[in-house]
């Protein structure tokens, strides 16, 4: 087992790598009452096309991942959540983009729930009868988000920004696609993306390194199969053009307004996909957050209203920035556009860039008196094998020239789109 210790948190972190291929990430803290643990699939709603080991392209429907999960809970024996809860365990999972992620909070019976973790996740149990209903179950939920107007604002942007690919689809997929789902297919998926080897287990809390250790290899040693082998095809396409704009109408009392600006080449570097993170949200609070000059000429003018927002979302295959907010939309988004173009290195700028990032280093450090926040990171989506830890340190040597050129190396601001829910007539 490697050993990394961070001395300003008097942190050591355990990493071991099994012979199946599993990854185990251990963080002991001898001050907390009950353990978190998290099993990362890599695996997400993007991954729709792969090709097998016999160079066969096999094709998983939109929404793929996230029923996969729904699913995985049942069991011939019954509802594992019930099990857990019988341990003293919550446990919950959900589905990202690029990931999905199954966990339990405990204070006892630790091992079983351990135990219950691996074994639940890898032995998948699904049924013609399950699927059929299941199908039901998510096809009314999709139905229902037609008729929120975040989630179209959400969704149109991401439209705009991706057409024809993946992020264009609701990661829990349509009801044509799941419609389209059977036992044989998420058996198949399971199969590619569920082995040992694409599984990352991460626990945090007053545990024994070795002895936790070897509890999962035990439990592995029951589990473990061949491996099988497959590529992955990347569904992104750079050369799909940016939609401009767009409009929705919905019953809305005022008119939801959502921009955004997206990547400009592919982040293949962990470090620099972390820094790329923590660089862009750094900038985006520096020129628009509510402390902004911007903010508050615009916010007195009436263009914007105290909801809007700006975030960054850095992952595997892409990275985007969007607005969200109400107000003068086509006031807002020539506001917006013309922002970001000022974005550039003003030494007048440097002092108030490190206090902000002093205080994002402060809040991290902070956050991560909840446990989950030393396993769950802002980063996870690019690499489930992320160190919290290691991404603090990086974070420290950021600089606001540094920043400015990473905005510019990997955003393109030609991209910019806008995407608006109005009211109906």
């Amino acid at each position: 087992m490697k050993i990394e210790t961070f001395d300003d948190y008097q942190q050591s972190v355990y990493t071991q790598t099994l012979e199946d291929g599993l990854k185990i990430t251990l963080i002991p803290k001898k001050d907390f009452h009950s353990v978190f643990a998290a099993l990362f699939v890599d695996a997400g709603a993007v991954d729709q096309q792969i090709v097998d080991e016999k160079g066969k392209k096999i094709i998983f429907p939109s929404g793929t991942a996230h029923f996969a999960e729904h699913k995985m809970f049942e069991k011939a024996e019954g509802d594992v959540s019930e099990i857990f809860s019988n341990y003293g365990a919550f446990s919950n999972a959900y589905t990202s983009q690029t990931q999905t992620v199954y966990y339990f909070q405990a204070t006892e019976h630790i091992d079983d729930s351990i135990r219950l973790l691996l074994k639940f996740v890898q032995k998948p149990y699904y049924t013609q009868a399950s699927v059929d209903k299941e199908q039901g179950i998510i096809g009314q939920e999709l139905a229902m988000y037609q008729d929120m107007p975040d989630w179209a604002l959400s969704l149109g942007l991401m439209t705009n920004l991706y057409q024809n690919q993946p992020l264009s689809q609701d990661i829990g997929g349509q009801i044509s696609t799941i419609n389209q789902l059977s036992p044989e297919l998420l058996y198949c998926f399971h199969h590619y993306f569920y082995q040992p080897n694409k599984l990352h287990l991460k626990i945090t809390g007053p545990i024994d390194p070795k002895k936790m250790s070897k509890l999962i290899q035990d439990t592995q040693k029951e589990l473990t199969r061949l491996p099988a082998d497959f590529s992955r095809i990347n569904l992104f396409d750079d050369r799909i053009p940016v939609i401009k704009q767009a409009v929705k109408t919905m019953p809305v009392s005022t008119p939801l307004l959502t921009a955004g600006i997206k990547g400009s080449k592919r982040l293949v570097d962990v470090t620099e996909a972390v820094i790329l993170s923590f660089a862009s949200d750094l900038l985006l609070d520096l020129y628009f957050s509510d402390s902004s000059n911007w903010y508050m000429r615009n916010y007195n003018q009436g263009i914007l209203d105290e909801d809007f927002s700006a975030q960054a979302e850095i992952s595997r295959y892409y990275h985007f920035i969007n607005f969200t907010g109400r107000g003068k939309d086509q006031q807002l988004f020539e506001q917006i556009r013309l922002q970001l173009s000022r974005i550039m290195f003003d030494p007048k700028l440097e002092q108030e860039f490190e206090v902000q990032k002093q205080a994002t280093l402060g809040e991290l450090s902070m956050s991560l008196d909840q446990l989950e926040n030393n396993i769950l990171t802002t980063i996870d989506s690019f690499d489930i094998n992320v160190n919290v830890f290691r991404i603090i340190a990086d974070l420290k040597t950021l600089t606001f020239k540094k920043a400015v050129d990473l905005f510019h190396d990997y955003y393109d601001i030609e991209s910019f789109s806008v995407f608006s829910v109005k009211p109906s007539d």
